[in-house]
This record gives C-alpha cells, sequence and structure tokens, in this order.
C-alpha cells in the first residue's frame, strides 16, 4: 500500500507533464486560468486514478484480499491526499484552509 501511494507521486507527475499539457490539455486549461467556477472540465481526470483503483481493490478482494486490494487502496488515499494539498490547500477550492 506505501509502494502504490509514492508511486503514485511519480505517476501523477509524469501524467500531469505528458497527459494534461499534451493532449489533453483542453480539459486542463480551466484548472490553470480562474473561471470562478467550482466545478471544472479538469476534474474529470479523477477517473484516470479512481477507476484503476478500484478495480484493484474490487478484483483484490474477490481474490481474498490479495496484494491487489492494497495498491488500489493505496492509490485511493494518495488521490484523498493529493486532493486535500492540491485543491483544497493550494488552489483553495474549499475555502476551509485560508493562506
Amino acid at each position: 500500500m506505501i509502494a502504490s501511494f509514492w508511486l503514485m507521486e511519480v505517476v501523477a507527475w509524469c501524467a500531469h507533464k505528458y497527459v494534461m499539457h499534451g493532449p489533453f490539455w483542453n480539459f486542463h486549461l480551466d484548472h490553470h486560468v480562474m473561471t470562478g467556477k467550482f466545478f471544472q472540465k479538469n476534474d474529470w481526470f479523477f477517473l484516470i486514478f479512481a477507476i484503476p483503483s478500484w478495480l484493484f481493490m474490487m478484483f483484490g478482494i474477490m481474490a481474498g484480499c490479495d496484494w491487489r486490494m492494497w495498491v488500489g487502496i493505496g492509490i485511493a488515499v494518495y488521490g484523498v491526499a493529493y486532493t486535500f494539498v492540491h485543491e483544497v490547500v493550494i488552489h483553495q477550492r474549499i475555502k476551509a484552509f485560508k493562506r
């Protein structure tokens, strides 16, 4: 679980640089431009990480709670941490934590 959590930092960095700032720039652009909207097209990228996390957890549980479950949990925990740090603290999309 811990290894998949930290590996997700590498995966997220590569996805941001090569996917979001590449072929999917149209979906990511509103993340860099103040639109005033709470929801952005960029928010759809959570599926890129949520679906594999769910599948790993589901197939891992179906196989008797094997290693895949822990990989999926690590991805999910990273997603929660990333959302809190990047979206709540840095971009302040939820105004709970003022700078």
